[in-house]
């Protein structure tokens, strides 16, 4: 990294790791292409194509005080918005770069359509701070193991042995926990991790054995456990997903709800997005990703 890049990041106040993890956290829901959806994002949503089909669709439903974000961009679109039913947007404004072809009710305080046909330069930072948190996490060595059952039916158990940071990491066959016959429910214990990384390996993804309980559904696993499918093309989701979803490649379809922030390529949304945001752990990028992120804080600057 230049001296004259890491000044300009330092001159804005934020360090790489803060930076990297700010679009994380920012989001609740960030889709890198298309958006079609029927349902509800909790949370702040970016979509970096188009919100495509007819279907109603709503955004910033658990945003409190409504007043506070005035003037916040609640739902940001690079693209455009087909015609169909009306979206709702709780809270918050609506930046977009393309066509309206549909009524938006903006039933929070101060809501507004920005048009803003130079939002979509920030597209390349944001799709470059998702792939290089991908990146970075896969590269974290793992202290931490997941016991599938066998030979009889049985569940399937995350075990953290967090390092001194805190931070207790898997890596785990997509195939093994999500769609394993022999699971009838997954199980975590946290043993004193701050935050927990699973790296899931596999290109197609369908989770439909098994139903997380106990530590997975509190508000401290959905906001500090992302699952990193650093390599999946294709997610269907049919139980209810605890954590955060990184995935970059994918496109996902969720039939249930995910209890946690998601960002994926593209969308076929039938189930709802919840809150809590992700504030979980963000590995410090390489050379690569600090150029990444220097676009990023570019384009917040420029805002």
């Amino acid at each position: 990294m230049s001296i004259r890049l890491a000044a300009a990041i330092a001159g804005l106040g934020l360090s790489l790791a803060s930076a990297g993890a700010g679009v994380l956290n920012d989001y609740n829901l960030i889709v890198l292409s298309n958006l079609d959806s029927n349902s509800e994002v909790e949370g702040r949503a970016y979509v970096g194509g188009s919100i495509v089909g007819g279907d109603s669709s709503n955004y910033g439903t658990m945003l409190f005080p409504r007043s506070a974000y005035a003037d916040v961009d609640v739902l940001t679109v690079v693209g455009s918005i087909s015609s169909g039913n009306p979206l709702q947007i709780e809270a918050g404004d609506l930046r977009l770069g393309g066509s309206l072809g549909r009524l938006v009710n903006f039933n929070g305080a101060g809501g507004n359509l920005e048009n803003d046909p130079g939002v979509g330069s920030t597209l390349a930072g944001v799709s470059a701070a998702l792939a290089g948190a991908s990146a970075s996490m896969l590269t974290l060595t793992a202290d931490s193991t997941a016991s599938l059952p066998g030979p009889q039916p049985g569940p399937l158990v995350f075990n953290c042995n967090p390092g001194g940071d805190g931070v207790a990491v898997f890596s785990v066959s997509g195939s093994q926990v999500f769609s394993n016959s022999l699971v009838q429910q997954i199980e975590l214990n946290l043993n004193g991790a701050s935050a927990v990384v699973i790296n899931v390996s596999g290109t197609s993804i369908n989770f439909n054995q098994g139903n997380m309980v106990g530590a997975w559904n509190t508000a401290f696993a959905r906001a500090n456990v992302i699952w990193n499918f650093h390599e999946a093309t294709n997610i269907l989701i049919d139980r209810a997903m605890n954590g955060a979803v990184l995935a970059p490649l994918a496109h996902l379809r969720n039939n249930t709800v995910i209890e946690g922030s998601t960002f994926v390529s593209s969308m076929f949304q039938r189930g709802e997005v919840h809150l809590p945001g992700y504030t979980g752990y963000v590995p410090t990028p390489g050379a690569a990703g600090v150029l990444a992120l220097a676009g990023v804080v570019a384009g917040r600057r420029r805002r």
